[in-house]
């Protein structure tokens, strides 16, 4: 099994040239058209009120397999020359939030070369997901890639993969089964190891869609501006178009199980970079 993901991370770490740059490689999962009910029901353990249910359909698309590498992010920033949101100081004094080991503190100087601490990551560790970017970084990053971030429901329905429960590992999700916090537990989530940092992208098992880390290990952005759902039916939703924080689905390293639910979600500003947030592209 190690054997296996140190070649998946290998072949995905490598570059191809595009126009004449250098380009990450990505591994794409093919996800079919279909429709699915977005949101969950209201007796869903931890749901929140804005997890309204409704029919969505959506046309067929293709999704990383993996989230972004710190690997594949330095292709970028080597190429391009990018100035990330957390490297420009965009909000007051800091970098990014980074983790203490008790909680999340304002650090000037971290960007995506550092770990959850702050620390420079060796390059032994680029086959984590990058880290420390905000979504205007990833919107960025996507467009040099000819690619973009995902809407919400193409998200959730790549997430679910066929599936109706909380997860798509169905009732429960262990940390065994993605790297969440297992410090907490209810009579639906036992307890469990927590980390205290990102897993090499591919260290779990995928979803049934070939997707790897949907839950847990970092959250992951989406194209769309954070707002209610409503209830009427959908096809292909872009989102809210009044709200200005931008939306992140799929729980992290520091979340609680039910934080990492596949219908849970977040809000960030668009210039936010913190030691829980990554990447994942789509394309058309």
């Amino acid at each position: 099994m190690k054997k296996a993901i140190v070649f998946i991370v290998a072949a995905m770490s490598c570059i191809a040239m595009v126009n004449g740059q250098q380009k990450s490689v990505i591994e794409w999962a093919d996800i079919p058209a279909g429709t699915f009910t977005m949101g969950s029901p209201p007796d869903e353990l931890s749901r929140d009120s804005f997890e309204t249910e409704h029919r969505v359909t959506l046309h067929a698309f293709r999704m990383s397999k993996y989230e972004i590498t710190v690997a594949q992010f330095k292709t970028f920033i080597d190429a391009t020359g990018f100035i990330t949101s957390a490297e420009k100081g965009t909000i007051g004094s800091y970098g990014s939030f980074t983790w203490d080991g008790k909680d999340f503190v304002d650090k000037t100087g971290v960007n995506w070369r550092c770990d959850e601490r702050g620390n420079v990551l060796p390059e032994t560790d680029y086959n984590h997901p990058v880290i420390h970017v905000s979504w205007k970084d990833a919107k960025a990053f996507a467009k040099w890639m000819k690619c973009r971030l995902p809407t919400e429901a193409e998200w959730e329905y790549a997430c679910r993969a066929g599936t109706t429960g909380p997860f798509n590992t169905g009732k429960m999700l262990t940390t065994a089964q993605a790297n969440c916090n297992g410090s907490s537990s209810t009579k639906d989530y036992p307890l469990g190891e927590f980390r205290e940092k990102t897993m090499p992208v591919g260290s779990f098992q995928p979803n049934a869609w070939g997707l790897y880390d949907m839950h847990g290990n970092v959250s992951e952005f989406c194209h769309d501006r954070f707002g209610k759902y409503g209830r009427g039916a959908k096809t292909n939703p872009k989102g809210s178009l009044l709200w200005w924080e931008r939306t992140m689905r799929g729980g992290d390293w520091v979340s609680f199980a039910w934080g990492c639910r596949s219908a849970s979600r977040y809000t960030v500003p668009p210039f936010l970079s913190s030691a829980m947030t990554g990447i994942r592209l789509v394309t058309d």
